[in-house]
């Protein structure tokens, strides 16, 4: 139930829309009477048709969905009255046009011209309580009282100043009728205009009344009260445009466009109270006061331009040809200047929260080409900018959904209380957007914003599917580094359990045959095959050492580096944590220590060294510093630069400190999540 629809019960509200249905229906249907009353079809008595059985019609329409809704029996009151004036006008007059002039004919347009006074002051009592029902604030409540004490009071003094002279020809003040307005009238149609100017006054405060409820309406209720401005904006155009045709002496065009002008006011207030959502209602307000505007300053333009031109070629002797030419042009060269200037001002000022959304958009757009801002600020961006600080953005990768890191973001099933849309660069979707779900009442402040936005999302976009490509290779890299130590494992394990195992083997048998021989030159053979055995089986030794040791896997990193310390030409100082590490960052930090002590032992002959590894949280942390001479350099295909590759497979980051004359320090940070 809207807040305006009152709190009736269920029984009270169907009993409500049953008496909307007969007094719309009897209303619409006695409207139809009036020509045939009338004994001729005039432009008074078709108001009946026009405006009374139309707002009868619709009034039992609105009372149907909002049948509790004070502004929907207003609606209605007024259909009523305009039917009741146009049934007591056209009898009259058709009396009169009949040539009966009897007292009763006069006692009937009075009623009439009574009658008339409500309807015609009627308007206001929709206006103040359009669409809800209530009145925008409490403070209204003085102005709609002394509305209501002037509209039934002026009623009540037309009848005083009126009754007293009850004869036919009061008829004519209000339709072409062959009789004339009596002169002792004229006291009582000064009443009727000071009521009709009362009426007046307070249609303006109704109208101001609907602007102060548009500044503070949002959603739904600001669609029905733009739709509401959109039909009496154009029954007013219809209005001026009958008093221009009236003035031009148009008759036939003037009645036409009389009888015509209620109907757009009628259509957009049913329709705003009804079923509001039909249209998009900003954009067809904004459409029509651009291009009213637009046409109202070219036909300006071309006037002036063709007046002014045409002077100045009469007064050279030349035909007006180039005047009409010149002012052709004029228009041609001005429409698509004017349109967007006319264009930005209606947004700015009728549409206002929607031009702030594309303006703020807009605006972050600018500064993410300068370089001012940054693809993760897009969505605080586009929160400011919709007033929406729920809203979220996921990005299209193909079939997948994910955020700007790259990660996988699933989209919930949608809620009622949510809205989603797609966003598009070009003809390729890039991302969705969820907002709330009361966005869904500013349809055109939703596709602006976001229409706006689709250049940022799309680089956003690129950068989230960057994000992704780039965690694929590292991923990549970090299957080839543990596959590559896999295999570094199986050699190891196959050199050490096979062919080493088999050449100790055969270094003791030749030195069993050395033994057992006698003969010394055989004996030297066989001694010196024994020595390039046991050269190879060191060889072969020092290889499974470079390879992957046994006692990393076995007993860890602390162990490991302790081994390949105590074979280092110099001084070693370990400081290293005593936890086991993932396969693939253990087997990285042996290799970068080990890398990194023959390195030093190479080119720092005589330094100390110091190793380190600690691990802190999520990182382990690697050191290895000599007191050498330092000035090393990373170079392509070196065993440094070949560390580096080995720290970037794993996702770390290696750093070098090597001053000349200062000493080296080797610094690797690998991720170490568990």
């Amino acid at each position: 139930m809207a807040v305006g629809d009152g709190l009736a019960a269920p029984a009270s509200r169907d009993a409500l829309r049953a008496a909307g249905w007969v007094i719309g229906t009897l209303g619409a249907l006695s409207g139809l009477l009036g020509p045939v009353l009338a004994r001729s079809v005039d432009s008074t008595s078709m108001v009946g048709i026009f405006s009374g059985s139309g707002a009868c019609a619709l009034g039992a329409v609105i009372l149907d969905r909002r049948p509790a809704n004070r502004c929907a029996w207003g609606f209605l009151a007024g259909g009523v009255l305009l039917v009741a004036f146009s049934l007591c006008y056209s009898w009259a007059a058709g009396q009169v046009r009949a040539g009966i002039t009897t007292p009763r004919v006069g006692a009937v347009a009075a009623v009439a011209e009574i009658i008339g006074t409500l309807a015609g002051g009627s308007l206001p009592l929709f206006q103040f309580l359009f669409p809800d029902g209530r009145l925008p604030s409490p403070r209204w409540r003085p102005v709609f009282a002394c509305y209501l004490a002037g509209w039934l009071g002026g009623a009540v003094a037309v009848a005083v100043a009126l009754w007293p002279h009850r004869l036919p020809g009061i008829v004519a003040d209000n339709g072409s009728v062959p009789i004339a307005v009596p002169a002792e009238l004229d006291g009582a149609l000064r009443v009727i205009g000071v009521t009709e100017a009362f009426a007046a006054v307070f249609m303006l405060l109704g109208v101001a009344a609907v602007a102060v409820r548009l500044r503070r309406a949002r959603g739904d209720e600001r669609a029905q009260i733009l739709l509401g401005l959109w039909g009496l904006a154009v029954t007013a155009l219809l209005i001026a445009a009958t008093a221009l045709l009236s003035g031009l002496g148009a008759d036939g065009v003037e009645t036409v466009t009389s009888l015509v002008a209620p109907v757009p006011l009628l259509v957009a207030v049913t329709v705003a109270m009804r079923r509001h959502r039909l249209f998009d209602v900003e954009r067809l307000v904004g459409q029509t006061i651009t291009y009213v505007t637009i046409t109202t300053l070219l036909v300006a333009l071309y006037a002036g331009t063709a007046i002014g031109l045409g002077a100045l070629a009469g007064a050279l002797g030349l035909g007006s040809g180039v005047a009409v030419a010149a002012a052709t042009l004029a228009v041609a060269g001005a429409f698509r200047p004017l349109l967007r200037l006319v264009r930005g001002v209606v947004d700015r000022r009728f549409d206002r929260r929607t031009w702030l959304a594309v303006r703020a958009v807009e605006d972050f757009t600018r500064r993410l080409r300068s370089g001012d801002a940054f693809p993760g600020d897009l969505v605080a961006a586009l929160r400011a900018a919709m007033d929406d600080p729920t809203a979220t953005v996921v990005y299209l990768d193909n079939s997948r959904t994910i955020d700007l890191g790259g990660a996988p973001a699933e989209l919930a099933p949608l809620q009622d209380a949510r809205l989603r849309r797609e966003v598009s660069a070009g003809d390729a979707p890039v991302a969705v957007v969820e907002l709330d779900g009361r966005l869904a009442g500013e349809p055109r402040l939703v596709e602006a914003a976001l229409s706006a936005a689709a250049l940022p999302l799309e680089n956003a976009a690129l950068h989230a599917r960057a994000a992704v490509r780039l965690a694929e290779v590292a991923a990549s890299r970090s299957r080839i580094v543990e596959a590559d130590d896999l295999n570094r494992r199986r050699i190891e394990r196959d050199l050490h359990d096979g062919a080493q195992q088999r050449l100790v083997a055969l270094a003791l048998r030749l030195r069993m045959a050395e033994r057992e021989l006698g003969d010394r030159r055989a004996a030297a053979v066989l001694s010196g095959a024994v020595a390039e055995l046991r050269a190879t089986v060191d060889e072969l030794r020092e290889l499974t050492r470079g390879i992957l040791p046994p006692v990393l896997s076995d007993e860890g990193l602390a162990v490991a580096l302790r081994t390949a310390a105590a074979r280092m030409p110099v001084p070693v100082t370990l400081d290293i944590t005593p936890d086991r590490l993932p396969p693939t960052i253990e087997a990285t930090a042996w290799f970068f220590a080990c890398e990194g002590m023959t390195n030093a032992a190479k080119h720092a002959r005589g330094a100390a060294l110091t190793v380190r590894v600690q691990r802190a949280g999520t990182t382990v942390r690697i050191e290895v510093g000599d007191t050498g001479g330092g000035g090393a350099q990373l170079t392509p295909g070196g065993g440094l630069q070949g560390l580096a590759d080995r720290v970037a497979a794993v996702g770390g980051r290696f750093t070098m400190d090597s001053p000349p004359g200062g000493g080296t320090r080797l610094s690797a940070e690998l991720p170490c999540a568990s």
